[in-house]
């Protein structure tokens, strides 16, 4: 376990790995299209990113992310961990299937005591949840601002989906 910090609040949170406006640069430079569904641990990366497509639902927002695909884009997702349960239908059907590579930024809701308590479940199941939806995950803590180019060369370079997992901390909110 990495060593935690404190909030405003007294709250346990994972390590600062960079600003909101670093994540959102350094995005800015491998994707040139976003959308999902609006979370509060991106409230201060939204606002740098153009465009940007606020979307109902996950699947709404990654059948988009195929049209823009297929039209030549590089897009990359927003979303919480648990939006996943509503991406497999696209991502087997879609992306998979047409072999096309898509990114999705995955905040990592539910792994904090404190966190709400319908997190908690996504917070136990993500990783394996990633890896039956066969997602290739990056995971910004450990690797930092890397993980965005690295899930970039992977999903554009072999045609696959791949997620940057942002632990909550690892970002200011």
């Amino acid at each position: 376990m990495p060593e935690m910090r404190k909030d405003e609040r007294g709250r346990e949170l994972f390590p600062l790995v960079c600003s909101a406006a670093d994540l959102a640069a350094t995005l800015l430079r491998q994707y040139d299209y976003f959308t999902g569904v609006p979370d509060s641990m991106f409230r201060k990366v939204l606002p740098h990113l153009q465009p940007y497509v606020p979307m109902p639902r996950e699947n709404h927002a990654l059948a988009l992310a195929f049209g823009l695909r297929l039209g030549g884009k590089r897009p990359c997702l927003l979303i919480q961990n648990s939006g996943l349960g509503l991406l497999g239908d696209a991502l087997f059907g879609l992306h998979h299937l047409y072999k096309t590579g898509v990114v999705m930024v995955v905040t990592w809701r539910g792994e904090l005591p404190w966190e709400e308590p319908q997190h908690h479940h996504w917070g136990a199941k993500t990783g394996e949840f990633l890896s039956v939806l066969n997602v290739k995950s990056f995971d910004l803590q450990e690797t930092g601002l890397n993980a965005v180019a690295q899930a970039a060369t992977y999903a554009y370079g072999k045609n696959q989906p791949a997620a940057i997992l942002v632990h909550r901390g690892n970002v200011d909110e």
